[in-house]
């Protein structure tokens, strides 16, 4: 399994504060036979301790030598840094260096400029990527608003957390109906701590399996990570 959206890093946004954690993660998250992590901490300018990344990055890689798990760099960036940030430094921002960029919305209000910047990035050769978007509330009022990103191009990455209803019935509802609609290309753990490697990700696997089938559930989990990995 390959996992491309995790706070995993230490001491870089609100994930764990110290490099024993970030261990614990990675080492629960072998256990489920997960290959590869995206760390992605949040970029949202001057909001978080973003210059540590690269220092922590490297020394966790380093107290992991012997583990089976490969880590990677990306980031979860805020809408409203992508203009100013990830256009100039795409490479930067993107998944693995790839042309896929993690971004989240604010979760109670819609921006109104999605779609323009959404066709933006294409015009720039970037692929978006939406994280929980069955964590916003205007797409749980507006199945047809979450249509409309989906109809301009932006792939979709679904919480672990949200599918087995850690977050409520709302959002589990939500995430059932843009997985049964095939509206979904990634399940990713979104972890801060241990915990959604320890309780969350190998339930959300087994649901999404019951929903959907065996074929999709992989596709959800594996495959369609592995476009990423490849840059294709």
């Amino acid at each position: 399994m390959i996992d491309i959206h995790s706070h995993i890093i230490f001491d870089a946004d609100d994930g764990p504060t110290s490099i024993k954690e970030s261990m614990r993660m990675v080492l629960e998250a072998e256990k489920l036979g997960i290959k590869t992590i995206i760390a992605t901490p949040h970029f949202k300018k001057n909001a978080y301790k973003i210059e540590n990344y690269d220092e922590n990055f490297k020394e966790l890689k380093k107290r992991l030598a012997g583990c089976n798990i490969e880590l990677m760099m990306g980031y979860e960036v805020f809408f409203d840094s992508i203009l100013t940030e990830c256009l100039n430094n795409k490479s930067m921002y993107t998944l693995n260096n790839s042309k896929y960029l993690l971004f989240e919305f604010p979760f109670d209000i819609y921006p109104k400029n999605a779609l323009d910047i959404i066709l933006k990035l294409h015009s720039n050769d970037i692929i978006p990527i939406i994280a929980h978007p069955e964590r916003y509330s205007y797409f749980q009022r507006d199945f047809n608003m979450f249509l409309n990103i989906v109809e301009a191009g932006c792939m979709v990455q679904i919480d672990s957390a949200s599918i087995v209803g850690y977050h409520g019935r709302k959002v589990k509802a939500l995430s059932k109906k843009i997985i049964k609609h095939g509206l979904a290309h990634f399940v990713a753990s979104d972890a801060h701590s241990s915990d959604a490697y320890t309780k969350w990700f190998m339930e959300s696997y087994d649901k999404v399996r019951d929903w959907v089938g065996n074929e999709y559930a992989k596709a959800l989990f594996i495959h369609n990570q592995e476009m990423i990995l490849t840059n294709d």
